[in-house]
């Protein structure tokens, strides 16, 4: 009996700097039904250009990546957003005969996008609430070990005293495990993208981390010649930035912010963001050994990856 292929995506992981931007432009330049979603939680905001590496407005004109310069720093772009934004996008590019590839670095939300958690809302201020009190009362470490036991996946990838993100991955549990009903109700899917969707999944992982170390100390030093810090001194004034913003605890951001309010000397800004970049790299690349059905490259593997893929979209339509 004939089984009919499901409508494929294409998911493209990799660690900072090891060149998956590259990698689904020149996807793109192959294959030219392919369009980019990007996945990344702090392109997705305009003006924080250096400081992410987001790819030139030149780039951008000739392959454009949806989700990059979506919202302005007087908004917070949520994971939950992030979530109900793509699978509008990868339905419309469907509709097109066209197939979506999404790129990026932030794990998280591939991770709920292939696991189907993209019917939450943005908040949930009571539970918000109840969290920071007990921050207050208990400290963060308890929070964090009960995020251990309840999504030991999300906590591998959280620094333990990350108050942000480990509040709102307890949200995100929360939300899922109690209210499932309610939030599944209102038309939303809560499917995971397998279910509906034909998952390629490749993973750029470097097989020589001083390679990727190396990567990612050339493209340091070219994001602080290309005015880091003036960019976040723009940033500033430009907005009413609250510290807690997840666009200014991301790295780059982070240590730009402390250098501006005088917590650490312009001359470690560096050595600061590269070693913040590098343990960045190692939760990612952490995340990729532990992701199922992922078929990895080296960073010197975009040739082979290429094949692959091709055979991959040139399936037969039945089997």
């Amino acid at each position: 009996m004939l089984q009919t292929l499901k409508l494929p995506v294409i998911f493209l992981l990799g660690p900072t700097a090891s060149g998956k931007t590259d990698w689904a432009i020149e996807w793109q330049k192959l294959f030219t039904q392919i369009e980019i979603i990007s996945v990344d939680s702090v392109m997705v905001y305009k003006g924080c250009d250096i400081g992410s590496a987001k790819p030139t407005a030149d780039i951008l004109k000739a392959h454009p990546h949806y989700l990059v310069d979506k919202v302005s720093l007087d908004q917070i772009f949520s994971v939950a957003d992030f979530c109900l934004e793509a699978s509008i996008l990868i339905k419309n590019i469907h509709e097109r005969d066209h197939v979506p590839l999404l790129v990026g670095g932030s794990m998280m939300y591939f991770n709920l996008l292939k696991h189907g958690l993209n019917s939450l809302p943005p908040a949930d201020p009571a539970f918000r609430l109840a969290l920071e009190d007990r921050i207050k009362t208990e400290g963060i470490a308890s929070l964090y070990e009960e995020l251990k036991t309840s999504n030991p996946e999300a906590a591998q990838s959280i620094k333990p005293q990350d108050t942000q993100r480990i509040s709102r991955a307890l949200e995100v549990d929360h939300l899922t495990k109690t209210n499932s009903e309610e939030l599944f109700g209102e038309g939303l899917s809560s499917a995971p993208l397998a279910a509906s969707y034909r998952l390629l999944e490749y993973g750029i992982f470097p097989e020589d981390r001083a390679q990727l170390h190396q990567r990612i100390e050339a493209r340091q030093h070219l994001l602080i010649k290309n005015g880091l810090l003036a960019e976040v001194q723009g940033l500033n004034k430009a907005y009413q930035i609250s510290p807690d913003h997840p666009a200014m605890k991301a790295v780059n951001y982070r240590q730009a912010q402390q250098v501006l309010k005088g917590e650490i000397q312009e001359s470690e800004l560096f050595e600061r963001s590269l070693y913040a970049t590098r343990q960045l790299a190692k939760r990612q690349c952490t995340w990729l050994r532990g992701w199922q059905d992922l078929n990895t490259f080296d960073v010197d593997g975009f040739n082979h990856a290429s094949e692959d893929l091709e055979k991959q979209l040139y399936l037969p339509a039945s089997l």
